[in-house]
């Protein structure tokens, strides 16, 4: 892309953010009266797009090395401001360019610009590819345990090797990091990345002193950005401590002075750490407050991500103050930015795509040059091979005649055989069919509705503190005509007495009795939900107890929330934990996840499921009423 075209559509997307921002600020307005929208700050340009100065300054370079470092403030712009995809598109860029010219001290220059864009992908939870580009950093660096540029892409390597499950080799990496460093700021960079791994851990004591050892070294060498990155840390330990009021504090300071210093996108990510803060203390209307702040900034600057955390509190805020209006809107929003992200992760692979298959092309065009002689040798053999081929066909066809009387005979009674031996394999094929489909209802049966009894039963054994003899036996009953009924093949008589709503409530309130995870369940409208057809009815139900199960088993979750509603004749049901998260591209599912899928089959149901390691997991399920 042209400079000059890329900054004409710079300025129309800046038209376009402004007036969004200026339609969304007056949309909202009405709220700020009642203690609502407070500190929302409308740009009139887009702060977080750079101005035409780093173009020009690129365009005007005489030589390769002047538009090395032009390009690379650009890049450094961007990293201030946060801007990933800035980031890794620039970085790209300019790392095929430098493989391409000459550059004194090459290597390094490469590996520069290799640490950068892993760090980016990093950031966007793209951990495969920002293994690779850490890997490519290491390479064109030294490779010496003192080498400034070895240190910096080591570190960002063990950061990966633990997000992507090597914990315990990812601590180490780090750990010889802090020995190793060959200056202070990449020492308290490693230190910082320790007191994450202790902060996942839930290690508060070792991660805060990480923390503070970094930190006392960014405030006194003025690095402010690093300092209040550590805060913000720092105020998620204070609210685990229970120490609500200090941590707000700090991170306040940290929302306040990120966005006085233009930190954009730290400053978009401590108001949703705010605003989490006060969900979580039921504090809804400052909930609101924060989030729409967040929601309509984060909207100006097109991140989506930060973005799509922004509503999901917004809904919990909404839906908790019985607003299900505006948390209906919410979840429209929320599909729409999920699609975007999905379509944005699509196009980025494309465009990796794209520079594989130039690269591809070049190396193709130089093997074209070598074999240009060999092209004429297999022309040749090409009018060779079909007059050979035509010979012996002829000698082939004089043998085969000569017997092909004496055989005829044979083949037809061959094919008669054949013929009977097939009908008898379709109907044993048929007959195995049956059998192994109805095994997989019954195993299903057993595993999502029966399962999921047993498995409330055993979390209520296991609590003796809140055991309750007349639950546990209503639970016992419960499993019994449920095995009962699958033995005569009916539908669950529960699901034709009792209401929808009421029976999903009572499940939910038996599992929360009994669990230390924090469970919300939101059902809207609840008309509309229970008018649903009872085959859908307990088919959703089974779903959601499979969901809830594999959560409690798997997800090490302090907050899980399910949302089930009616909306344009489409039941969805939304299910969110704050858990550990895991790979999609890694993950093997197990008979749970294969029986959820042969539910949704059966009921025409599409699942979203949206989850990376350390960051929770969101599936979204949406199943047509018609």
């Amino acid at each position: 892309m042209r400079i000059g075209y890329l900054k004409k559509e710079m300025r129309l997307l800046f038209v376009k953010q402004a007036i969004i921002t200026v339609l969304l600020f007056f949309a909202l307005k009405g709220m700020s009266q009642s203690g609502g929208v407070q500190g929302f700050k409308a740009f009139g340009v887009n702060p977080t797009i750079p101005n035409d100065s780093l173009f020009s300054k690129i365009n005007k370079a005489k030589n390769f090395k002047a538009k090395y470092d032009a390009t690379f403030d650009l890049i450094e712009f961007h990293r201030e401001k946060g801007n990933l995809d800035s980031i890794i598109y620039y970085g790209n860029k300019l790392y095929t360019e430098t493989t391409k010219n000459k550059l004194i001290d090459k290597e390094n220059h490469l590996s520069k610009v290799s640490s950068i864009v892993a760090e980016g992908k990093l950031e966007k939870g793209l951990f495969d590819e920002a293994l690779k580009w850490f890997f490519k950093g290491i390479e064109h660096s030294n490779s010496k345990p003192n080498d400034e540029l070895f240190i910096k892409n080591r570190i960002g390597l063990g950061v990966v090797k633990y997000v992507r499950g090597k914990e315990e080799e990812g601590k180490a990496i780090i750990e010889k990091c802090v020995e190793d460093a060959p200056n202070e700021k990449l020492k308290h960079d490693a230190l910082f990345e320790l007191g994450f791994i202790y902060y996942t851990r839930k290690e508060f004591e070792k991660a805060k002193e990480n923390y503070e050892k970094a930190k006392l070294f960014y405030v006194s060498d003025d690095f402010v950005k690093e300092a209040l990155k550590i805060d913000l840390w720092l105020g998620r330990i204070l609210q685990k401590e229970g120490k609500i009021d200090e941590a707000l504090d700090l991170c306040y300071n940290v929302f306040n002075e990120s966005l006085s210093r233009g930190f954009y996108t730290l400053y978009a990510k401590a108001g949703n750490v705010i605003g989490n803060f006060y969900l979580k203390e039921k504090d809804y209307e400052n909930a609101k407050t924060i989030l729409s702040t967040v929601y309509i900034n984060s909207i100006q600057w097109r991140n989506l991500e930060i973005e799509r955390r922004a509503i999901l509190g917004l809904q919990n805020a909404y839906a908790e103050t019985g607003d299900y209006k505006n948390a209906h809107a919410l979840m429209t929003q929320l599909n729409r930015v999920n699609n975007e992200i999905l379509v944005s992760q699509n196009k980025q692979q494309v465009n990796e795509l794209e520079v594989q298959y130039k690269t591809l092309e070049q190396k193709q065009e130089i093997e074209r040059q070598k074999t240009v002689k060999a092209y004429i040798l297999i022309a040749f053999l090409i009018v060779l091979i079909p007059v050979l081929a035509l010979l012996y066909m002829y000698y082939q066809k004089l043998q085969t005649q000569s017997k092909l009387n004496k055989t005829l005979e044979e083949v037809n009674q061959q094919k008669i055989t054949t013929l009977l031996k097939d009908q008898e394999l379709k109907l044993v094929k048929a007959s195995l069919e049956g059998q192994n489909n109805e095994r997989k209802r019954i195993a299903r049966e057993l595993h999502d509705s029966i399962g999921g009894n047993l498995a409330t039963i055993k979390l209520q054994l296991s609590n003796k503190s809140k055991l309750e003899q007349e639950s546990l036996i209503k639970q016992v009953d419960e499993t019994y005509n449920q095995v009962r009924e699958l033995s005569h093949n009916l539908m669950p008589k529960k699901f034709k007495d009792s209401a929808f709503t009421t029976i999903i409530t009572e499940y939910i309130n038996n599992v929360k009795a009994l669990s230390k995870e924090q469970i919300t369940l939101q059902i809207h409208p609840a008309e509309e939900v229970n008018q649903i057809d009872e085959n859908l009815k307990v088919e959703l139900y089974k779903i959601i107890q499979e969901l809830l199960t594999n959560a409690l088993k798997h997800a090490k979750a302090t907050q899980i929330d399910i949302q089930l509603s009616v909306f344009n004749n489409t039941i969805q049901l939304l299910f969110e934990d704050d858990g550990v998260g895991f790979d999609q591209e890694k993950v093997k599912y197990g008979l749970g996840f294969q029986n959820l899928k042969d539910r949704l089959k059966t009921i025409r149901g599409n699942i979203l499921i949206n989850s990376f390691p350390s960051r929770g997991t969101v599936i979204d399920i949406d199943v047509p009423l018609n």
